[in-house]
């Protein structure tokens, strides 16, 4: 029996559309081990066949306390510091793992540069895993604003681009030419690689070759959509902007004949001003997937931090967005959703965040008809794609797994 390494970016966002790939493999003849943080273990309980490792507590707890700083998440080239970072701080655990799994095939989660590294050093065969869009040459040519943002951060963040640089020769001081220069980080390069959207949503999605797989999106949900819409769902994963930001939300939504229905993402530290609040408005702590779905079903517009499952999952339920990014990469991905006219972006930390400006953007969302159309194109995209089943046979037909 072979077996396969899947070396995951320890965040629920890369961690969520993974499953799907993850319970397809679990079921064929192979053997899967699969890294990421125990705190995500859950997630594989209706698996058999799924050998779970936990990436180390030093690790862990440095990961959190770099996640927690805003500055590092502010800017493109801050984030590849992280990244970098990251790389540094994993590749002894990473090199001690492989070289005694010694597997036949490793899953690279693109974002984990260290998945790479190891890889490349041993000579493994490896393939890609994007959970989000690619950010690669075709993208930056057909989104000139996600250029353009890219350019805007290198501008503002050489400090962090010379630290990145001096990481990237320490690691190829020590494990030689190997290791991913910022702009290779996103290219497919030849390999095999899945995408997690479908081809016609992705920026110049008919221009990749055929090794780039658009799997199409991690969560498909193919019942007709019949519930009517009456709800403004707002939701922003566990980000917190500010206690002011939420309540300005809910005060330009409460008045307009809709549900409101507020969920905080599990993060206690996101609070609104309660006193008052209509009858139409419901204030969650937390939804399970099942609940957060359901309503994103009956809404009639999404008020969203941008993640790429959130908005995957607003396409495929033809529910308009207005992205409030917490991050760079949400804010690209708003980017593409406002030039594939299935949303807004609106940034939440400028002064033009206000009650009037954001009430007068959600009335146009919601009345946009032209938006309505795209939305319905780009799920029955969604529905066309081949899904994981077919990518796997495929993966086993280029690497024979099974």
């Amino acid at each position: 029996m072979k077996k396969i390494m899947f070396i995951s970016l320890p965040v629920s966002g890369h961690v969520n559309p993974q499953l799907n790939l993850c319970k397809e493999l679990s079921q064929r003849n192979v053997t899967l081990i699969y890294y990421t943080f125990e705190q995500y273990f859950h997630k594989f309980d209706q698996m058999d066949g799924v050998d779970l490792r936990k990436y180390p507590d030093d690790f862990y707890h440095y990961y959190n306390k770099l996640a927690a700083d805003e500055k590092l998440q502010s800017q493109f080239m801050n984030l590849l510091y992280v990244f970098y970072t990251f790389t540094e701080k994993l590749m002894p655990f990473m090199m001690k793992e492989v070289e005694k799994e010694k597997p036949d095939l490793i899953i690279c989660d693109t974002l984990a540069i260290w998945s790479k590294i190891a890889a490349r050093y041993f000579q493994i065969p490896y393939v890609y895993f994007v959970s989000s869009f690619m950010g690669d040459k075709i993208m930056m040519k057909e989104t000139p604003a996600f250029t353009r943002s890219l350019v805007k951060s290198a501008a503002v963040s050489i400090p962090y681009i010379m630290k990145f640089n001096t990481i990237i020769k320490r690691l190829e001081k020590q494990y030689g030419k190997v290791v991913d220069k910022p702009w290779n980080i996103m290219e497919p390069g030849g390999k095999f690689t899945m995408v997690v959207t479908s081809k016609d949503f992705h920026p110049g999605g008919y221009q990749y070759p055929s090794n780039v797989k658009f799997v199409g999106p991690a969560f498909v949900d193919k019942e007709d959509l019949t519930e009517e819409k009456n709800t403004i769902f707002i939701s922003l994963g566990t980000i917190c902007f500010s206690h002011t930001y939420w309540d300005i939300c809910i005060d330009a939504s409460k008045d307009l004949g809709y549900q409101v229905v507020v969920s905080f993402g599990g993060n206690s530290n996101n609070k609104v001003n309660a006193a008052n609040l209509p009858e139409n408005v419901k204030i969650y702590e937390n939804l399970s997937l099942e609940e957060y779905r359901g309503v994103l079903k009956r809404s009639v517009l999404f008020i969203s931090h941008g993640g790429f499952n959130s908005i995957s999952d607003s396409i495929l339920y033809e529910t308009p967005l207005i992205i409030c990014p917490g991050h760079a990469e949400q804010a690209s991905n708003g980017r593409v959703v406002e030039a594939d006219g299935c949303g807004k972006l609106f940034m939440a930390n400028t002064k033009e965040f206000q009650k009037d400006n954001l009430k007068a953007l959600i009335l146009q969302v919601i009345k946009d008809d032209d938006m309505k159309k795209n939305l319905s194109r780009y799920r029955s995209s969604f529905l066309k794609s081949p899904g994981f089943k077919k990518v796997v046979d495929e993966l086993d037909q280029e690497f024979q797994l099974f």
